[in-house]
């Protein structure tokens, strides 16, 4: 663990922090077992920029259930399909790290991205093909 200079948190990388991109080479290491984030613009962004797929998705849906409000037996599954994007775009950084005991680094950040996107997608195509 490393805390930042530019943006003040303290995170599990040794190069680059995450969220600001700023260097953190040559940062002494804290030995800390949890990251800590701090609520600014950099955590903002870093948040905008990893869940915009997933908001639009949840906005995409809700559009469509507002044109035509039907709940059929699709309407839970598109509901956790929403959620499991939702919570893996929110929480992306902590499942990469729980699924690094089975596998790479980037296999495990290639996971977490396509699993963000698919459920998104499914659940916008359950809303407009199987809701009529």
């Amino acid at each position: 663990m490393k805390i930042c200079p530019k943006c003040k948190m303290q995170i599990d990388a040794e190069y680059e922090c995450p969220m600001c991109h700023c260097t953190i080479t040559y940062e002494p290491k804290v030995f800390e077992q949890k990251e800590k984030y701090v609520f600014n613009k950099y955590f903002l962004l870093h948040t905008i920029k990893n869940c915009w797929f997933s908001v639009l998705c949840f906005f995409a849906v809700l559009i469509r259930f507002m044109m035509k409000p039907q709940i059929s037996g699709y309407f839970c599954y598109i509901i956790l399909l929403l959620c499991i994007s939702i919570f893996s775009s929110l929480f992306q950084r902590k499942f990469s790290k729980y699924l690094q005991w089975k596998y790479s680094k980037n296999y495990s950040e290639y996971a977490i991205n396509y699993t963000k996107i698919i459920s998104g997608g499914l659940a916008v195509l359950l809303t407009f093909f199987w809701l009529k």
